[in-house]
């Protein structure tokens, strides 16, 4: 049986999509805060459900006793300064107390969900990152990707003290989601609404159905290729190439008009201000509008040489979400 935190967010409605069609393979207990949630009444009957909040001081050794292995991928990902107390809660202190949790149960196994931003961004290197990346002090991490680089220290730490453990890097993932307002599934959105401007950044990105079979891998070849971490990126790609590939699934006009760095900044300062004063919604930020306007690479091939599986071309899992949008927004017969 494999504990597993974040069955609700973005990869894991698509963990649980793969798991079922799978022939669940290997029984789940879901640690969720909502068990009512929409998203899990396909399998209820099919899973232990049990509830969690990531964000409070939590035992979780009775909810992982018994357990082969613990799947986590719950984070908070969000650029609002406000949210930087429950980022350091949700990502850094609730693996902690997992990590414990698994050690003095002793459940052997460990996946982590980390994310390329785990690995910092030099400010004067632009030669690709790949797994052998430190955390250096710059100026373009963010504190989303401090926290994650915090939560691996703890996760390496468990390692330390006997635990095996397998943590992956994905890039930015793109892929469908039932709600289309959060996370790069508003790119789509956001495109279909006749969004304008692009940033003038490059960033690695990945599908989410290549960052779930590289969880399943993982799962499966235990212990080969344990005890390492993996980034898993199938392509760098400029936002305005990427914003364009998304136009053109959608059948709508490409943003022309190129965010000049000190551009994005200002508006960035502007909004995240806005958002403390009013409470407005925190669309871009400083740290976002910093890190979309600059140009970071990363090697994704490692993943490939351990499993023998190419990744899925980006342009084919922008056509592929694009379908899924537009049946879900009643408008494929109208484009």
């Amino acid at each position: 049986m494999w504990v597993v935190t974040g069955a609700t967010g973005f990869v894991g409605y698509h963990f649980l999509r793969w798991w079922e069609e799978a022939g669940r393979p290997f029984p789940l207990r879901l640690l969720v805060r909502r068990p009512d949630h929409p998203y899990l009444r396909p399998y209820l009957g099919q899973v232990e459900v049990m509830q969690a909040d990531l964000s409070q001081e939590t035992s979780f050794h009775e909810m992982v006793r018994g357990a082969e292995g613990i799947l986590h991928m719950a984070a908070t990902i969000s650029f609002s300064p406000r949210a930087r107390a429950y980022m350091q809660r949700t990502n850094v202190l609730s693996t902690r107390h997992l990590i414990n949790a698994a050690l003095e149960e002793s459940v052997p196994k460990f996946i982590y969900l980390s994310s390329i931003a785990a690995l910092g961004r030099p400010a004067d290197d632009r030669s690709p990152i790949d797994e052998s990346a430190t955390w250096t002090d710059s100026p373009y991490n963010t504190w989303y990707g401090y926290t994650k680089y915090a939560g691996e220290k703890e996760v390496w730490r468990g390692q330390a003290e006997g635990l095996s453990v397998f943590v992956l890097n994905p890039g930015i993932i793109l892929g469908s989601y039932p709600d289309w307002s959060k996370g790069s599934p508003y790119f789509f959105t956001a495109i279909w609404k006749g969004l304008r401007f692009y940033p003038r950044g490059i960033n690695g990105f990945v599908g989410v159905e290549d960052v779930v079979q590289a969880i399943a891998w993982g799962m499966a070849n235990f212990p080969s290729g344990w005890g390492e971490r993996y980034i898993a990126v199938a392509e760098n790609i400029a936002y305005q190439r990427l914003f364009t590939w998304i136009a053109e699934a959608l059948g709508k006009g490409a943003p022309t008009t190129a965010l000049p760095p000190f551009v994005a900044y200002a508006l960035g300062w502007t909004i995240e201000n806005l958002h403390k004063i009013l409470g407005l919604p925190a669309v871009m930020t400083r740290e976002t509008a910093r890190t979309s306007s600059e140009a970071f690479y990363y090697n994704g091939s490692k993943l490939v040489e351990c499993t023998g599986r190419p990744y899925t071309p980006i342009r084919e899992v922008i056509a592929k979400t694009a379908k899924v949008f537009l049946e879900s927004h009643g408008s494929a017969a109208k484009r």
